[in-house]
Formats: C-alpha cells, sequence, structure tokens
C-alpha cells in the first residue's frame, strides 16, 4: 500500500515533468520576431581591398521559428555582424555587386545551426563596389608657396612614404605624395635661420579629386628649411573697377561699367609680406582698370578685360573668385554724348 511519502513523491516528480515540459514546450513554440543589426564588410586581408560601403546599418530582418531559436538568431544581432567578402554570398571580385541580405540572414542562421527562417529583410538587397588595393613606396615631394624663396636644400623626414590606393588608379599621371607646405606654416619662422615645421601628406593639388581614395602613412612628417624670404597672401573682398583712356576720347563718350561688375569680389593678392600689410591696413588702395582704346570707345564695345591695376610694388593678383586669372571681363555700356539730345 501507497504510503503518504511515496504519495508526496509522485506527486512532485509529475509536477516537476509537467513543468518541464511546459518550459520545453515553450521553447519550442513557433514564433515570428523583428530584429535590428548593423553590418560590417571586411576584405580576406587587411588593406587588399576597399569596400564601399563598408557599413550597412539598421537592417530588419523578420525572422520565424522557435523562440529559442530565434532568441538565439536575435542574440547574435545585438552586435554588429562582420561579414569577410567571399563568404555569406558576399562576392569578393572587384566590381559592382547587388547583395542580397535575405539570403545572408538566412546563411548566418544555417551557419549556426539554428532552425530560423528569414521571411524578409529591410533593405532586402544593397550595392556595394570592391576596387582592389596596392600599396607602394614614394618619395616625398615638398611642395612651397608660390614666391618662397629659400637657402640651401629643402630637406623631409621621412623622406618615403607607402601609399595605399585603388589599381585603378595606380597609373595616374603625375602621381605622388606631397607635403605641402602653406603661408601659415611659414608665418612664424624667422628668415636666415634653419627651421622645421610639420606638414601633412596627401596627393598634389592636380590630384585633389582623389584623396579620398588614398590612405597615406604616415600622415605627417617634418619639413626642414631656410627662409630666404616669403610672399604673403590677403583676400580682399571687393575691388571696385574704373575706366581708364585717352582723356580727350572721354570727354565724347559716356562709359558706364554694369553696376553688377563695378566691383571685383574675393581678389587674391600675393606679395611681398610689407606690401600686403600696406594694403591690409588701408594705407595702399588697389584699383582695377579698364583701359579703353580710342577704337575701342568708337565701336562701343559691350564688354572688356581688366588689363591694368594700382597695386604697390611685388604685388600680383593670383586669383579672383573661384577663377585663377586676374584679368576677367567686365560688362560696360558706351554712348557717344554728342549724339545725346
Amino acid at each position: 500500500m501507497e504510503t503518504r511519502r511515496e504519495r508526496i513523491g509522485n506527486v512532485v516528480t509529475i509536477s516537476l515533468v509537467t513543468v518541464l515540459i511546459w518550459i520545453w514546450a515553450a521553447g519550442e513554440t513557433r514564433e515570428d520576431i523583428t530584429s535590428f543589426t548593423d553590418l560590417r564588410l571586411v576584405g580576406q586581408t587587411s588593406g587588399s581591398v576597399q569596400i564601399d560601403p563598408s557599413e550597412i546599418n539598421s537592417v530588419s530582418f523578420q525572422m520565424r521559428g522557435a523562440r529559442r531559436a530565434i532568441d538565439a538568431m536575435a542574440a547574435r544581432f545585438r552586435e554588429p555582424l562582420e561579414i569577410q567578402i567571399g563568404t555569406m554570398g558576399v562576392p569578393a571580385e572587384p566590381g559592382v555587386h547587388e547583395i542580397d541580405l535575405l539570403a545572408v540572414g538566412q546563411l548566418l542562421a544555417d551557419q549556426e545551426g539554428l532552425p530560423v527562417t528569414f521571411l524578409s529583410a529591410e533593405p532586402k538587397t544593397t550595392s556595394i563596389t570592391i576596387k582592389s588595393l596596392e600599396t607602394r613606396s614614394m618619395t616625398i615631394q615638398v611642395v612651397l608657396p608660390e614666391g618662397v624663396r629659400t637657402a640651401g636644400a629643402v630637406e623631409v623626414a621621412p623622406t618615403t612614404a607607402s601609399i595605399t590606393l585603388p589599381s585603378t588608379l595606380a597609373t595616374l599621371p603625375d602621381l605622388s605624395i606631397a607635403a605641402t607646405v602653406s603661408d601659415e606654416d611659414l608665418a612664424s619662422l624667422t628668415p636666415g635661420r634653419l627651421q622645421e615645421i610639420e606638414a601633412t601628406l596627401g596627393l598634389p593639388s592636380t590630384l585633389a579629386a582623389y584623396e579620398d581614395d588614398v590612405t597615406i602613412m604616415p600622415q605627417k612628417v617634418l619639413v626642414r628649411l631656410k627662409l630666404v624670404s616669403a610672399d604673403s597672401t590677403l583676400l580682399v573682398p571687393s575691388i571696385p573697377v574704373q575706366i581708364a583712356g585717352p582723356p580727350t576720347d572721354l570727354d565724347q563718350y559716356l562709359v558706364t561699367i554694369d553696376p553688377a561688375a563695378a566691383f571685383l569680389r574675393d581678389v587674391t593678392l600675393r606679395g611681398p609680406a610689407e606690401a600686403i600689410a600696406s594694403i591690409a591696413e588701408g594705407r595702399m588702395s588697389v584699383i582695377a582698370f579698364l583701359h579703353l582704346t580710342s577704337d575701342e570707345l568708337a565701336q562701343g564695345i559691350t564688354e572688356k578685360a581688366v588689363s591694368m591695376w594700382q597695386l604697390p610694388a611685388g604685388v600680383t593678383v593670383s586669383g579672383i573668385g573661384d577663377d585663377s586669372t586676374s584679368n576677367p571681363m567686365v560688362p560696360l555700356t558706351i554712348e557717344d554724348r554728342t549724339r545725346q539730345p
């Protein structure tokens, strides 16, 4: 006959089994959930390729499966998912590729051995560009501002740097590594003394459009030089335009400059520091002239290039606005005073 202790033991055993079955059943219940993750695409070896974009953020996956499996998959997505190109359905060959993100998610679940079905992905696909990279060592070229004079050799340390760039750019003409020294870098130097300044490495100005595609190491170098003299630059917001020509002819003709062109905007001047300072401090004025000949006045031309400047000795115009020319065309109107009523 079953004792009271045995009956209690049987009840406890049955209860534990029931709870375990319930827990197991709960874990095997099929559910749908949406989970988010960030994808990071990397090359098979460091520095071998350039991937754009290399990060695909906030990819949304809708998954279906047993609660236990989808919880495990969601936990996997809480950290950025790093995918090496050439795996998980992501090609490794250079070129433009369309990546099926839904397939990427499903492959990951299969790799993890989780019985999860991926129902959708947002975005479903994404386009990436893979470029093959190459690294080479190049001699550093020091680029000084125009008008700078130095004594002796200009040295740079180190003398070489490495550049990593897409293979398609390796044959660019004038490809080099430039240590560019600016006017601001030279402003604090004392002429006649051997001094060092820090310069940032980059591509020459003619290849500036490719700066974002290359990596140069180190990023900075030391340039050693003895400065003899250096020109300064000054950006003048506006400079007036005036008419010049034979006085007797100008008495006969009324010349009017288009009001919109009566001042040249954002004019960059370069010259000896003292002369530039005299302009900046208002001790010297700068004027642009349209010099008209007798024939041009008689013909009634409608535009004329700036042909003369009132500038201190040694000062030149190196650019106007985004234009490097110092002789822009200015629209004008010429009227014969003798024909006016």
